[in-house]
Parts: structure tokens; C-alpha cells; sequence
């Protein structure tokens, strides 16, 4: 029998918009910024999104500009040759989804006439736009409150709680349920992005900067550290 509390009643009587305030109010003094985070083009979000999957941000910068630049837009892409696509990501390791690119593009321009579907599972069907990108996508480009499950989210929300994490968490629908309570549903977007650079920068899988976090009166990996 697991010692965990429900889903329905894991966050308790934590003051939950206290701290979304508390992590928003984080982010504004210590946001990371990307090229990506300027635009509200849906085309450049999506390619920023499949580019960034499972890579660091840093290293994606140089690529988006330069991806960018010879693609400006969605018809472009699926009219180019996949081996223009497989040049440019090649220096980071991603060669792999230059077919993957490719073919999204030119489904797009066939299926929807070249305008990126909102649809989640329109857009999930896509090819190499798997649900994480399409929650991220619809997020930064539309405003959905749509929540951003991975390794770094679920790290996030299983300190505070202080919940098992392994490495099946960021598929778990309770960890999906336990975001969906968390995410600021007015300001999905700058919730979400705070979310991923508090991870990134404070709350990371080694050494957490505990001094340096928001919520170090909440959370229960904190205390128990101590």
C-alpha cells in the first residue's frame, strides 16, 4: 500500500497562488532569454520546441538563428531538400530529426494548407511532435494553459511535495494532475517558463540552491534535507 497522499488532496493547504506569485515574481528578476521567447510566430515556437526537446537551450540558439534564416517559413521548409535540413543541425547531434522536419513541414503545407494546427491531437499526430512539444507549443503560441511534463517539472513538484520520483513520473497522471492544480492558468505561458528556468537554474538534479528558492518554507525535500 503506497504512503503517498491522494492526487485529490497532495497539495493540502498550501497557499497554491501565493506560490505561483512567489515563482513568477522569481522569474522576473532571473528569466533566461531566447530568441524563441520574442516571437509569438507559431512557425518559429514550433521549430524552437523540436529543437530544444532533450537539448540544451544553449546549445540550440546558433541552430534556430541559422535554421531560421534558410527556412523562413513553413512552405519553404517542405519545398527544401532534407539535406539542407540535415546541415544545419547536424554540429549539435540532431542530423537525426532533419527527415522528421522535413516531412512535418510538408504534411503541414498538404494537410492544412501551411497553418500549424492549434488541435492537440491534430498537432500530436504530426510527425516528431510528440505531446510534450505539442502542450509547449500550444502554451508559448496560443496561450493554452496547457502543462509541461518532463524530467525537470516533475523534479520540481515531487521535491516540493515530497513524492517518489523515478523515471517513469514524467508519464504519471499524477504528477500530470499535481501540474494541472499548480499552473497559473492566467499566465500559463511566464508560469511555464519560470517553471523550466527554475529547474534549470535553482532547482537542479545536483546541488539545488536551496538559498536561492521560493519556496524553501513549502517544500519538503528542503526539510528533510535539513
Amino acid at each position: 500500500m503506497s504512503s503517498e497522499p491522494d492526487v485529490d488532496k497532495i497539495w493540502g493547504n498550501l497557499p497554491l497562488n501565493s506560490m505561483r506569485e512567489s515563482i513568477l515574481g522569481w522569474w522576473k528578476n532571473n528569466k533566461r532569454r531566447y530568441p524563441w521567447r520574442n516571437t509569438r510566430n507559431p512557425y518559429k515556437i514550433l521549430i524552437a520546441e523540436v529543437l530544444l526537446h532533450r537539448t540544451q537551450a544553449n546549445q540550440v540558439v546558433p541552430v534556430y538563428k541559422s535554421f531560421l534564416n534558410h527556412f523562413p517559413d513553413i512552405k519553404i521548409l517542405a519545398q527544401s531538400d532534407e539535406s539542407e535540413i540535415l546541415e544545419i543541425l547536424y554540429p549539435i547531434g540532431l542530423h537525426w530529426r532533419s527527415k522528421l522536419l522535413h516531412t512535418m513541414a510538408k504534411e503541414i503545407v498538404e494537410k492544412y494548407n501551411g497553418r500549424i494546427p492549434k488541435d492537440f491531437d491534430a498537432l500530436s499526430s504530426l510527425p516528431g511532435i510528440s505531446h510534450y512539444i505539442t502542450s509547449a507549443f500550444r502554451c508559448f503560441a496560443f496561450g493554452y494553459p496547457d502543462i509541461l511534463l518532463d524530467t525537470n517539472t516533475v523534479r520540481v513538484t515531487g521535491r516540493l511535495l515530497g513524492l517518489k520520483i523515478t523515471d517513469s513520473s514524467r508519464r504519471s497522471s499524477k504528477y500530470r494532475n499535481i501540474l494541472e492544480d499548480f499552473i497559473d492558468t492566467d499566465h500559463p505561458k511566464e508560469f511555464n517558463w519560470a517553471l523550466i528556468d527554475f529547474a534549470a537554474l535553482v532547482c537542479k538534479s545536483k546541488k539545488p540552491n536551496h538559498l536561492k528558492c521560493p519556496f524553501i518554507i513549502y517544500c519538503k525535500y528542503y526539510t528533510l534535507q535539513g
